[in-house]
């Protein structure tokens, strides 16, 4: 992991995020989205976990990442699947292995 840019944490919550992502990397990791903003960051290879839709994401790279969505999330995504007729994105899978095409490159 490679965070590198700024990670601010603020005590107070009023008209932001407690925590702030500015211009950071995340690699092979799972992030959680809820309470959190991201901004200019980049996302590799990661698990992307997103449960009540409460996070800010501007200017941000996402490669090879995959979307896991819960609660209220997954219920928002099974709306938009009635309506289009389709998944509004790829989700990942619970059945997929987590990292394995990423490992056994290295291998």
């Amino acid at each position: 992991m490679n965070r590198g840019g700024d990670f601010i944490e603020k005590s107070s919550t009023m008209g932001g995020f407690k925590i702030q992502y500015k211009n950071s990397t995340f690699s092979r990791e799972k992030i959680e989205l809820d309470g959190k903003s991201f901004s200019h960051c980049t996302f590799k290879d990661c698990i992307i976990v997103l449960e009540k839709g409460e996070t800010k994401i501007t200017g941000c790279r996402i490669e090879n990442c995959k979307l896991l969505l819960r609660s209220n999330a997954y219920t928002v995504g099974k709306i938009i699947k009635l309506f289009t007729g389709k998944s509004p994105l790829k989700v990942l899978d619970l059945d997929e292995p987590l990292f394995e095409e990423a490992a056994s490159k290295k291998a």
